[in-house]
């Protein structure tokens, strides 16, 4: 048997969660990038006509609304991103593991054909020795 063993775990993860989620954050950045837009745009037209103080007001809150939107989709994104990185590496590891357990296997396989071989010259060298030793002369007698 080699002197070293694979990992015989899978990797834990949930590839199907994942999908789920990386769909569903994405989605959600996209939703939140089309209200911030549909936001501004139909600020625009009020926009144009309106003065005053609350203008300054809705200005200021609309931007930081904008803003905030914007950056959560980012985070979004990221986070979306982080998880599709974490499948892949684990996707890496799995297929790892998977190929060192291949390698061991043909490793034990090697092994075994190797001690087979062995004792199969062995069994042959002791009946050559056998025949050989013990079955020499046979009958010698005089005539």
């Amino acid at each position: 048997m080699p002197s070293w063993s694979p990992n015989w775990n899978d990797v834990r993860w949930d590839w199907y969660a994942a999908a789920r989620a990386i769909q569903a954050l994405q989605n959600a950045a996209n939703k939140l990038d089309q209200s911030a837009d549909q936001r501004q745009s139909l600020a625009s037209a009020a926009q144009r006509e309106w003065r005053g103080r609350y203008r300054e007001d809705f200005d200021v809150e609309l931007a930081r609304m904008v803003r905030q939107a914007r950056e959560i989709a980012a985070e979004c994104r990221a986070a979306a991103n982080r998880i599709a990185n974490a499948s892949h590496a684990a996707r890496e590891e799995q297929q790892h593991r998977e190929r060192e357990r291949e390698r061991w296997r043909r490793e034990k396989a090697d092994e075994e054909r190797r001690e087979r071989e062995r004792r199969e010259r062995e069994r042959r060298e002791r009946r050559e020795r056998r025949r050989h030793s013990g079955g020499g002369g046979g009958g010698g007698g005089a005539g």
